[in-house]
């Protein structure tokens, strides 16, 4: 199920929540820096298995950082997550950050001690994304997070313009209802009828 060959930057941005930034005492204990997110339900359930991919999130002075990452699923709404590229660190008031798996490495090793844990970590670092965090990864999801941004305007201004449309309709029945009470609608027909007997006179 491995495809170390696939392009992060074609995968799905999946917002995940930052629930524990201490890891887990396993990866404390072989000197792994971890988090523990949640994701919401996805198509495809990743419960069980170590994914490659990336992780974006905001620096400090509010700028996008990318990182290749390790994901492993431990439910299929919660995972843990290691950097892989040497120099990225996550700011621990960091709140929200969003992934892209990019492909399956393997299924999670259960009982597995802190010594073969690290090593089979280093074998899969082997099966990271080839292409390296450069400027089109960045841009590339800059871009779809600028889509939805705008997809987003849209649907809260089409909101808003309905229930413009729909006040505008109840204030034209408000005043239609007004203008029966007070014979306005039947006092104007008169008027017309009046004028047009007039016309027709002259």
């Amino acid at each position: 199920m491995t495809n170390n060959g696939t392009e992060p930057g074609h995968s799905q941005y999946v917002r995940a929540v930052v629930r524990d930034n201490g890891g887990t005492a396993l990866m404390r204990k072989i000197g792994i820096p971890t988090l523990l997110v949640e994701v919401p339900p996805t198509v495809v359930d990743l419960k069980g298995y170590v994914v490659a991919g990336q992780v974006f999130w905001k620096s400090e002075d509010t700028k996008w950082v990318t990182s290749r990452c390790l994901m492993a699923f431990k439910a299929s709404t919660a995972l843990e997550f290691m950097l892989c590229d040497p120099g990225r660190h996550i700011p621990e008031t960091t709140m929200e950050v969003f992934i892209a798996p990019s492909h399956v490495v393997r299924s999670i090793r259960q009982g597995i001690t802190a010594s073969d844990l690290k090593l089979q970590l280093e074998k899969d670092q082997l099966q990271l994304p080839f292409l390296l965090n450069s400027g089109p990864v960045l841009k590339n999801f800059l871009g779809e997070m600028q889509k939805k941004d705008w997809k987003s305007k849209v649907e809260s201004l089409e909101k808003m313009i309905l229930m413009q449309k729909q006040e505008n309709d109840k204030l034209i029945s408000r005043i239609t209802q007004l203008e029966d009470k007070l014979g306005v609608g039947s006092i104007t027909e008169k008027t017309k009828l009046t004028s047009k007997k007039r016309k027709i006179s002259s």
